[in-house]
């Protein structure tokens, strides 16, 4: 147990602070590995033990809860728990990683895909062998395990019947998808993985046993995300693009680079959500702006975002499931969908890139860095430099001999208008034969941006950072 743990890397697998035993059964795969296992629920009120547990889980049938005393240390007895529902699935075993936007094969069943990878229930080999096929089909009486180790890796499954499972995937999983289009295909993959993390990871199984017994747990992390910009007219938009987050606690650090902002219109763009306002001279180096703000941040973990690119409601939550699924010292998206602007030899156009994602890579979009603060301090923070901070701060963390990880790019559209880039970068090398994937007339985003009618094109800037 000891050498797979640490094969696997550190990660986030904290527990979140919500201590669990277990009476009469087992803690489910890769969960609480190094839990107290009681002969009877009445133990865990046992006054001499140091460390009691805040909830009990066990089989269907055990002891009641009026069987198990009060303990002194916590002031309260511990929660017995003996329905908790599916066992949850390690999400750390079971994930995107590798999920293929194209495929070898039409759908196969389940059956035949268990065969090829050996008799059994679903396992790492069944899922990567599901990677060459455009989906898998499942019978009415595949058990839950399965459907959920598939689910939360992503691999597009085709269902019928009851689903013992929560709601939103079932409704996510039910949903008519037309798997002949790659780009339908991958979105109704990342509807279900995020229904199945949300609802049915350990994490969310933690979380679930924490609201029951009404003590704290600690899940996703708060997210402070860092926002650099020189340009005014683009404050609207960008606020507008943190303010619709969901699924995630995050804070705003605005640095208004040579300009003050009004700080009420701030306020109201954001509603409850909390939030600095921090002023720079225009002279100021980009890199020394995004260091005041990571240091003036309250969270733990950091988010660079961009001024004028577009984000998906799920977009900060999705880099934080990437976060806990991959265990990377930065998680980005890749720039896959990228809107250019009209100029004099064509009309706008969204393009769609050919970048793989679900993968450990060397790159991620700048607007999308997702790291830790400590990560960052032991960097030296963001390099002194007036333009690439992003590049830079990729290379650092290649140097130091860390990893970088690329989730989908569904949920974060790259805006080109020719100029006002600290990324220069002529429009047209994006759109390569070797590189593009697709192109449609105007602003046409994957249906994962759901994006607000108001900020379907948003201004045309022209200069910042």
């Amino acid at each position: 147990m000891e050498m797979a743990r640490q094969a696997a890397g550190p990660g986030d697998t904290t527990h979140g602070g919500l201590v669990v035993a277990y009476a009469g059964r087992p803690a489910a795969p890769g969960l609480d590995a190094r839990s107290v296992l009681l002969r009877d629920v009445a133990d865990a009120g046992d006054a001499e033990r140091d460390v009691p547990p805040d909830v009990v889980v066990a089989r269907r049938g055990a002891t009641s809860q009026q069987s198990v005393a009060e303990h002194h240390v916590i002031d309260r007895a511990p929660t017995v728990v003996t329905d908790p529902g599916p066992e949850p699935v390690d999400e750390r075993v079971f994930n995107p990683i590798g999920f293929r936007k194209d495929w070898d094969h039409p759908v196969v069943d389940l059956a035949r895909l268990v065969d090829r990878a050996g008799p059994g229930p679903v396992t790492e080999g069944v899922v990567a062998a599901a990677r060459a096929f455009q989906g898998v089909r499942l019978p009415a009486d595949t058990p839950t395990a399965d459907v959920l180790a598939l689910a939360i890796s992503g691999v597009p499954v085709v269902t019928e019947g009851v689903l013992d499972v929560a709601p939103p995937l079932a409704a996510a999983l039910d949903a008519e998808v037309d798997l002949d289009d790659p780009l339908r295909r991958e979105e109704h993959s990342l509807a279900v993985r995020r229904a199945a993390f949300d609802h049915h990871s350990t994490l969310a199984w933690r979380s679930a046993l924490a609201s029951r017994a009404g003590v704290r747990h600690v899940g996703l992390p708060a997210v402070s995300a860092l926002l650099s910009t020189k340009r005014p007219e683009m404050l609207d938009f960008a606020l507008r693009q943190v303010a619709r987050q969901r699924g995630a606690e995050v804070e705003l650090v605005l640095a208004a680079h040579g300009f003050e902002p009004d700080r009420d219109a701030v306020r109201r763009a954001l509603g409850d959500r909390p939030h600095q306002v921090l002023t720079f001279d225009g002279s100021a180096f980009f890199g020394d702006v995004l260091t005041a703000a990571a240091r003036a941040a309250s969270s733990e973990v950091l988010l660079k975002v961009d001024d004028d690119d577009w984000y998906a409601p799920d977009a900060v939550h999705d880099l934080l499931m990437a976060r806990r699924f991959s265990g990377a010292d930065v998680v980005g998206m890749p720039s896959e969908f990228v809107y250019l602007h009209a100029n004099a030899d064509r009309e706008a156009l969204t393009v769609r890139r050919r970048h793989p994602s679900e993968l450990f890579a060397r790159f991620v979009a700048g607007g999308t860095l997702l790291l830790d603060r400590g990560t960052l301090h032991a960097l030296g923070d963001f390099r002194r430099v007036r333009r690439y901070v992003d590049a830079q701060l990729l290379s650092g963390v290649e140097a130091a001999g860390g990893r970088i990880y690329r989730t989908h790019g569904l949920g974060y559209v790259l805006r080109r208008t020719g100029a006002g880039h600290t990324w220069q970068r002529d429009d047209e090398e994006f759109r390569r034969p070797d590189i593009v994937a697709s192109e449609w007339p105007g602003f046409q985003p994957s249906l994962a941006l759901e994006v607000d009618p108001l900020d379907r094109t948003g201004p045309d800037s022209t200069g910042g950072s």
